[in-house]
């Protein structure tokens, strides 16, 4: 018995937003940007999308929520890179890994950081001036000096 093929989806660009729960917007600029096409134009202008274009437009959505900036998706769909598409998206992947790693480990330092300021602001002695968040800076403390000139 032969396969049916499913008719082409011939969806206009409102239809396909709503279909992928995006704009009209965003579809037009990665189209225009060349991340996917549309097939045709109807007679009235509406840019039409078969089925290949929806399931680009869709693979499209779907890496940038991956986090893939506009560069990668880019490089990763337009490459003569001979490796298979699972490789090159991989191998994207592990590098978003190790940036992902890298900018926890300084973002863990930072709120150490700021943890053990905000620590010394509230241990600074309470016979000092209200103002003084010397500790919290970690620098010596001259509001005394300062208040006794004024």
């Amino acid at each position: 018995m032969k396969k049916q093929q499913m008719p082409q989806a011939n969806l206009r660009i409102g239809q396909l937003a709503k279909q992928l729960n995006t704009t009209t917007k965003t579809l037009r600029f990665y189209e225009d940007i060349g991340l996917f096409t549309s097939i045709a134009r109807s007679d009235a202008g509406y840019r039409l999308y078969d089925t290949k274009s929806i399931n680009q437009a869709r693979l499209v959505l779907q890496l940038r929520q991956l986090g893939l900036t506009l560069k990668e998706l880019n490089e990763l769909l337009n490459t003569k890179d001979t490796r298979s598409f699972r490789q090159r998206v991989t191998s994207l992947m592990d590098e978003k890994l190790r940036d992902t790693d890298e900018n926890l480990v300084v973002l863990q330092g930072r709120r150490d950081d700021l943890a053990a300021r905000h620590q010394a602001l509230l241990s600074t002695p309470r016979d000092r001036v209200a103002d003084c968040i010397c500790d919290a800076l970690l620098s010596p403390c001259t509001c005394a000096n300062e208040q006794s000139t004024k």
